[in-house]
């Protein structure tokens, strides 16, 4: 009882200290339900317009390069088309009414995107076309249908042949053949985060947008999504986990070790191991990344000659990375780096000489190269 007796105490004092508070003094206009509810509205349709500029700028960009640099990316080449598709399902609940409303999306799947230049566009695909058939294959609607639509179009693109498709546009159907280009096999998303990074996970190039609003032209763009594609063609991130489980093997030799003596580490040293092997060439493959994706963004025809100073921008964003080490090279690091690479690149051209990294000889060659797995750009 004296316990309940404190708390109601506690409460009433805290009552009194709000109702004390010095509150506004003007009589504010009051924002009635509707209209909050019809703002609403127009700011998330705001949002998806956003996102959509944004998601167009980067698809056209990245079309030059993954297609361009496709005899750099090895045996991780597929058919590329150059176009994506949606439906309302592609929406999380509180957007799925903007997307509805500005672009008609409904359960079957219409055209996202139409990358310039792309086989998409010389096939004269649209945005807003709605996918019937392909090869004669009833296009499915539903939730999860995507992956079905991308399975069959990596299928008809093994032999880069023609692959007749039947369309819906303004109500007439339409037909039309596209043939698929040689590209890298990896697929570059746009984030809806505001977080000034981007990473590489092995198939995939994510770019966030808080780092496309940080770009001021497409060159930089360019630069990142090379960057990117380098850290996947290299093959950084299987590098990283195959030293992560030879680290994690021998520190689990230490821990059975310990625990025949007695000592019970919980598995401490296996982590521990995993984690330092895993990490530990990071900022090479950070210097790799940005040498071969100088390479790939030459390739696709961008502007090099002020790469460079894109990380100087990234240093006065992120003073620290100035001087510090982790798992990047310091911003000077890269400048000085990248301007070497440039000269190189430059070189080549002149003499003739095909754009291609150098590569090391067999004896120095690192033994054991990693990555990281997920990482930022700065």
């Amino acid at each position: 009882m004296p316990k309940i007796t404190h708390n109601i105490s506690a409460i009433l004092i805290l009552s009194l200290s709000i109702t004390a508070c010095v509150g506004p003094q003007t009589r504010s206009p009051s924002a009635n339900a509707a209209s909050t509810d019809e703002e609403t509205k127009k700011q998330q349709l705001l949002v998806l317009e956003d996102y959509m500029a944004n998601y167009n700028k980067l698809q056209n960009v990245s079309q030059h390069i993954i297609t361009s640099g496709a005899g750099m990316c090895g045996e991780k080449v597929g058919a590329y088309y150059g176009f994506d598709y949606w439906n309302s399902d592609s929406f999380n609940a509180s957007m799925k009414a903007p997307a509805e409303a500005k672009y008609n999306i409904d359960t079957r799947y219409r055209i996202l995107h139409v990358a310039t230049s792309s086989p998409a566009q010389i096939a004269t695909l649209k945005q807003g076309d709605i996918l019937m058939s392909i090869d004669n294959w009833l296009v499915p609607a539903g939730k999860d249908s995507a992956k079905l639509i991308k399975e069959k179009l990596a299928s008809l693109g093994k032999t880069f042949t023609p692959v007749n498709m039947l369309i819906t546009r303004d109500d007439k159907e339409l037909t039309t053949s596209i043939t698929p280009v040689k590209a890298c096999d990896f697929n570059v998303y746009l984030a809806p985060d505001d977080v000034k990074n981007a990473y590489a996970d092995g198939k995939n190039i994510v770019v966030y947008k808080g780092m496309m609003d940080f770009f001021k032209t497409d060159e930089e763009i360019a630069l990142v999504l090379s960057h990117e594609l380098a850290h996947n063609s290299m093959q950084h991130i299987d590098a990283k986990q195959k030293n992560a489980m030879v680290g994690g093997f021998f520190g689990l030799l230490l821990d059975v070790a310990a625990a025949t003596a007695g000592v019970n580490t919980n598995g401490e040293f296996a982590r521990a191991g995993a984690g330092l092997a895993g990490n530990s060439y990071s900022v090479e493959f950070e210097q790799e990344a940005d040498y071969v994706g100088l390479y790939f963004m030459k390739q696709a025809g961008y502007d090099i000659e002020h790469a460079a100073d894109f990380w100087r921008r990234m240093a006065v964003s992120n003073s620290q990375a100035i001087t510090v080490k982790a798992s990047h090279p310091t911003t000077p690091q890269r400048f000085v780096a990248l301007e070497a690479t440039v000269k190189e690149i430059n070189a080549k051209i002149v003499s003739g000489e095909a754009l291609k990294p150098e590569l090391k000889n067999a004896g120095e060659q690192s033994a054991q190269p990693a990555a990281k797995i997920e990482h930022t750009i700065n």
